[in-house]
C-alpha cells in the first residue's frame, strides 16, 4: 500500500494555530510521564467549573461599579475625617477601609490581559517559515517508510507521536517534526490513510487526534 502526498503551500493561520497546540500537547504528555503526581492536581483543579464568558464579562462590569461607589463613599467620609482626626478616627477608619476595598473591587473588575504569544507559538512561526519557502516536494509513505522527498526517510520505529488535527498529520520522530497537509493526499483518502497509520502504529508510536 502506498499513499503520495505532493506538497502545497501551507496556510498560515491553520499551520500555526495547529502545530503549536501539538507542541504544547507533546509537551504536557512528557511531563505527564516525569511528574503524575503534579499533573492529578492541576487536572483537579481544571475539572472545577469555569463560568462563561457573557457571565465574567457581568462580573468585571459589577466590581468596578462596586469599586468607584466605595472609593466614592471612601472620599466622603476622608476629607472630613481628616480635618477632625480626633474627633472621627473611626470614620477615619472605614474611609481608608472602604477606598482599599474599592480599590481592590476596580482591580478586579479590570478584562483580563491578552493572552501573550507562548513559545510554542514563537518555535511554530519559525518552523513556518522553513516550510513556507519549500520547493515542491513528494511525501510517499508505504509499509515500510516515510520518505520525505529525495533525501530523507522516516522509520516507523524512530516516530514519537503522529498528531492529527483539523487540516494537518504533524510527524514528531527523533526530537525533529514533518508537518503533513491533509489536502495534499493524492491517493487513497484521508480515512483510509488514517487507519493506516493507526495500524502501523500499534506499539511503535501513538497517534493521537486533537481538536
Amino acid at each position: 500500500m502506498e499513499f503520495v502526498f505532493v506538497l502545497s503551500n501551507y496556510d498560515e493561520a491553520s499551520f500555526k494555530e495547529q502545530v503549536s497546540k501539538a507542541l504544547e500537547k507533546r509537551t504536557e504528555l512528557v511531563s505527564r510521564n516525569e511528574y503524575p503526581k503534579m499533573w492529578k492536581f492541576v487536572d483537579k483543579m481544571n475539572s472545577k467549573e469555569k463560568a462563561p464568558e457573557e457571565v465574567l464579562k457581568k462580573r468585571y462590569v459589577r466590581y468596578r461599579i462596586y469599586g468607584i461607589i466605595l472609593i466614592f463613599l471612601g472620599f466622603f467620609l476622608l476629607i472630613p475625617s481628616v480635618v477632625k482626626i480626633k474627633e472621627m478616627l473611626i470614620p477615619l477608619i472605614w474611609s481608608i477601609f472602604s477606598i482599599s476595598l474599592g480599590l481592590y473591587y476596580f482591580r478586579y473588575g479590570k478584562k483580563p490581559k491578552k493572552v501573550k504569544e507562548t513559545s510554542f507559538d514563537k518555535a511554530t512561526a519559525k518552523l513556518f517559515n522553513g516550510y513556507k519557502d519549500m520547493p515542491p516536494a513528494k511525501i510517499i509513505i508505504t509499509e515500510d517508510k516515510i520518505q520525505l522527498g529525495e533525501n530523507s526517510r522516516i522509520e516507523y520505529s524512530d516516530i514519537e507521536r503522529i498528531f492529527i488535527t483539523e487540516d494537518l498529520f504533524i510527524i514528531i520522530w527523533n526530537e525533529r517534526i514533518a508537518v503533513i497537509q491533509k489536502k495534499d493526499l493524492l491517493s487513497s483518502n484521508i480515512e483510509e490513510f488514517t487507519d493506516f497509520i493507526r495500524s502501523k502504529s500499534q506499539d511503535l508510536f501513538e497517534v493521537m487526534n486533537i481538536n
